[in-house]
This record gives C-alpha cells, sequence and structure tokens, in this order.
C-alpha cells in the first residue's frame, strides 16, 4: 500500500478518465498550450520550411490557421517569415482564427503616473511599489493603454529635449 502511494506521488499528473487522453478539451485551453501540443505532435518528415524550402524552421505552422486543429495533417514546419506573412494574408482575407492575447480581468494602470512607477519599480529606481505588483500592473494593463502610456511618455520627452538620452 505504502509503495502505490510513492509510486503515485512520483508520477506529474493524474490523467483524468473524463476527459479524452486526460487532456482538457482545446475550447478551455490558452492559444500558449495550443501551440504546445502541436509541438508535440511535430509533423512527420524533414525539417524544412513547408513554404520556401528553409533549413532548420524555429514554427510549426497550422495550414488551416487554426491552432485548435492539431491533426497531423494540418501541421507543416514553417520558417518565422513565412509563418508570419502566412498569418497576415489570411487576417487580410478574414480566414483563420485570431490568437486571443492573455490579458488578465485586471484594469492595470489607470493612469500614466501609475504606470511611471510601476516601470520605474521595475528597472529597480523605486521603492514605491513592490516588484510582484508592478508585474501584476503591467501584466494587467491593456496593450493599447500601454503604447498610449508610451506615446505621451515620448511625447513629454520630446518637448524637454530628453528624447535623445538612452533611457536605462
Amino acid at each position: 500500500m505504502r509503495l502505490e502511494a510513492s509510486a503515485q506521488a512520483m508520477k506529474p499528473w493524474i490523467p483524468n478518465p473524463s476527459l479524452p487522453a486526460g487532456r482538457k478539451p482545446v475550447e478551455l485551453i490558452t492559444d500558449r498550450a495550443k501551440r504546445y501540443r502541436a509541438n508535440r505532435n511535430a509533423p512527420p518528415g524533414e525539417r524544412r520550411c513547408a513554404y520556401c524550402g528553409a533549413p532548420r524552421p524555429r514554427d510549426i505552422d497550422h495550414v488551416d490557421g487554426d491552432e485548435s486543429n492539431n491533426n497531423p495533417e494540418n501541421l507543416v514546419y514553417a520558417c518565422r517569415s513565412c509563418n508570419v506573412r502566412k498569418g497576415q494574408v489570411f487576417a487580410r482575407a478574414g480566414l483563420g482564427v485570431r490568437t486571443r492575447q492573455f490579458n488578465p480581468h485586471g484594469k492595470g494602470a489607470t493612469s500614466l503616473g501609475q504606470w511611471v512607477q510601476a516601470v520605474l519599480a521595475l528597472r529597480g529606481e523605486a521603492s514605491t511599489m513592490s516588484l510582484p505588483a508592478a508585474v501584476r500592473l503591467v501584466k494587467e494593463t491593456p496593450a493599447s493603454r500601454r503604447s498610449a502610456f508610451a506615446a505621451e511618455i515620448w511625447r513629454r520627452r520630446r518637448e524637454r529635449g530628453t528624447d535623445k538620452l538612452v533611457p536605462f
């Protein structure tokens, strides 16, 4: 009995018999997890870009543009350049499934001052915010607001003539 318990404790995970292959359904996982699944199901054959023939491609591409479709016939090797270009063509044509970026449900930084305090804490230049709080705030801030903060910072730097200085 003790031997079984120790063997059970050594398993990295316990499969769920109600799920196929002990995995969550594809609708319940993140896009990153979908890419990990694709990498575990690498396409057969020589590792060359299916589109331009480049050796040693970094990406596994989904031919139909849907990362939840990890059938072997839907996966091919692709160099980063071809994969990005294909994604842009699919987006313009309205094909494929757009990748959902992870953004937690928090509000993130609501003012430029709050954003600057978080950035300074990340750079180790301020102690007004803890590092974990700064990381959480940056992660929770939507990309569009981050871009707006960056544009405002550079606008102010240009006004002051400090835009030529290297910030780090």
